[in-house]
């Protein structure tokens, strides 16, 4: 198997935990782990049949831009998924085999973080969802910051803590609702 981002340098085995064995490219360092050897290390690092972990593929996968990546497996295009958690990457993963490819420390990154044993989620419709979700209300949060400036959204952030822990917050919104400010 050669490394997808690579092109031309072959993968070799490199153990990722003790029971996770991964094809590593020595070049860029990213490396691939099957759907199988994944499966099976999910199965005995959390003690859950294969069945209760398949991934359902999401239908339209996100795009980071640069060159498509081929599958070191198959041959098959790999489709990339945003992480979310406010980690700046993305997996690419084969529709066909399910084989995952993870760029240099992204893997390592996915383990200081605890989401090592949910890999297979980051794939599913309602991650995705979610990571969408959270983008555009960065992206709202961003826009309004811009408007506003630093110092009133940075307040306006203030008065939303407190009346999130507000035991009257229904009451107060419904005044600032129907009140002219």
């Amino acid at each position: 198997m050669n490394c997808p981002v690579c092109k031309t340098n072959a993968l070799v085995a490199h153990n990722v935990t003790p029971s996770l064995v991964s094809q590593k490219c020595e070049q860029c360092g990213g490396q691939w782990i099957s759907s199988t050897e994944f499966s099976k290390w999910l199965e005995e690092h959390r003690g859950k049949p294969h069945e209760s972990t398949s991934p359902i593929t999401v239908r339209l996968p996100t795009t980071d831009g640069g060159p498509a990546r081929i599958c070191p497996e198959c041959g098959r295009i790999l489709a990339r998924y945003k992480v979310g958690h406010s980690l700046p990457f993305s997996l690419d993963r084969c529709g066909n085999c399910g084989g995952i490819w993870f760029d240099r420390n992204e893997w390592e990154i996915l383990q200081s973080g605890d989401l090592k044993d949910q890999v297979h989620l980051i794939f599913s419709d309602l991650w995705q969802h979610r990571v969408r979700e959270q983008a555009q209300a960065e992206h709202l949060q961003a826009l309004l910051r811009d408007k506003i400036g630093e110092k009133d959204f940075t307040e306006i952030q203030r008065i939303t803590q407190w009346l999130k822990q507000h035991p009257h917050r229904q009451e107060l919104l419904a005044y600032v609702n129907a009140s002219e400010c």
